[in-house]
């Protein structure tokens, strides 16, 4: 995350969820899994997919360390890093 931010986030809540509660801004659209909005890396630790791997992440890309955040639910202390999504012009 930017300059060392913080949060913390409770068994059983989206990464997503947690961060956004914590007023930290990660992108997204669908909060399913199907839109890839909010698609960033995980540097350290684990996550988990409780309801299987969302359809917008490759298996390429869970393999590169990339995750949903609002699919993803930590397994552990994580070091995330976000990736703004692009948009057409």
């Amino acid at each position: 995350m930017p300059d060392g931010e913080q949060f913390d986030c409770a068994a059983g809540q989206s990464i997503l969820s947690c961060a956004h509660a914590a007023d930290v801004l990660i992108s997204y659209s669908c909060r399913g899994g199907q839109c890839g909005s909010c698609l960033g890396r995980i540097l350290a630790g684990e996550v988990n997919y409780p309801r299987g791997q969302p359809d917008a992440l490759s298996t390429e890309q869970r393999d590169g360390g990339y995750v949903l955040f609002c699919s993803a639910y930590a397994v552990s202390n994580l070091t995330i890093e976000l990736i703004q999504p692009e948009f057409p012009r």
